[in-house]
């Protein structure tokens, strides 16, 4: 019996088992296929294209499983954030419907201290958005070129704003395109208001990325992180126009705006129509010379008659 075992081992090891045979077929085919692949031929060519026909409705089914697994995770994943940002936002809901009583609020109050004081209400701006289209280069250091023009009715001191607040004025108006000075240039002077007790300044470009206050009262409180806003004082600007916060309070004060001066993209013009802009439209008319009229031949005549007469008048006088 243990003759027999060990000849049938003998024999088994002997005999290549059928593993052993796929392996080495998947080896041949795998080369067949490389050296194939290194070939051009048009027959080649023809059946490699016509086994990918067959063979992509295969991978294609293959892959629905794992791609539905995959969206079906993220739906999941989505799903989740979705409670979370539903419970964010009936908490924002909640402030948002406290503030909006507040605002009411004070809206009531201001309307009856208007109606106190016979306050005028002041007229709503009108504006037009643009975006800038290059940055200007010639006696102004800091300024940009914008898409408006006088037919889309800018002026010449009109504010330019983005998003984020004040960035400068128009300069120049043409038909369809303006300049405007920015409130870091070496020529813009905008006066301003400083923190919550609206100390009066004028904020100075110098063409540095901050620009700096001027004309402080020596008792002025003013400290880092305050507030800067338009000021309205010359009536070129309107009031409250936010600008930025002050970055340094040591002398001199630098200001950091809100907008990102190097990076302007989309900004829009306010039609503020005070007494300044108009004196600046206003075209200068010169006055027309009066033209003069010669004298008719008979008043000439009688001017000349005239004077003979203080003529000879003249030498009876000289004669007596």
């Amino acid at each position: 019996m243990r003759s027999m075992n060990a000849a049938y081992q003998r024999q088994r090891r002997k005999r290549p088992s059928m593993g052993g045979w796929l392996l080495f077929a998947l080896y041949f085919a795998s080369l067949v296929l490389l050296v194939f692949s290194r070939l051009e031929n048009d027959q080649i060519r023809e059946v490699r294209g016509l086994f990918t026909d067959l063979i992509s409705p295969v991978l294609h089914a293959a892959s629905q499983p794992a791609i539905y697994a995959r969206r079906s995770k993220e739906q999941l994943g989505d799903y989740l954030d979705l409670f979370e940002e539903l419970d964010r936002l009936k908490e924002e809901n909640q402030k948002l419907k406290i503030w909006a009583w507040r605002a009411q609020r004070m809206e009531r109050r201001l309307e009856h201290m208007n109606a106190l004081l016979n306050a005028v209400e002041e007229t709503a701006l009108k504006y037009a958005s643009g975006h800038v289209i290059a940055d200007a280069r010639g006696p102004f250091a800091k300024s940009v070129l914008i898409n408006l023009g006088r037919k889309q009715g800018v002026r010449n001191g009109y504010a330019v704003v983005d998003g984020d607040g004040l960035i400068g004025r128009v300069v120049h108006s043409g038909d369809t395109a303006s300049r405007a000075i920015l409130v870091n240039d070496l020529n813009s002077r905008i006066p301003v208001v400083v923190g919550p007790a609206a100390v009066r300044a004028v904020l100075v470009g110098d063409n540095t990325d901050e620009p700096r206050l001027e004309f402080l009262p020596n008792s002025a409180a003013v400290y880092e992180g305050d507030t800067v806003s338009t000021s309205g004082h010359g009536g070129l600007l309107p009031r409250g126009l936010q600008i930025g916060v002050i970055s340094r309070s040591g002398k001199p004060h630098r200001v950091r705006t809100h907008a990102a001066l190097g990076e302007l993209e989309y900004v829009s013009v306010l039609f503020y129509d005070s007494p300044v802009v108009a004196a600046q439209e206003a075209p200068s008319v010169a006055p027309k010379p009066v033209a003069s009229k010669k004298p008719s031949a008979g008043k000439r005549r009688k001017a000349a008659n005239l004077q003979n007469k203080h003529v000879k008048a003249g030498e009876k006088v000289q004669a007596r």
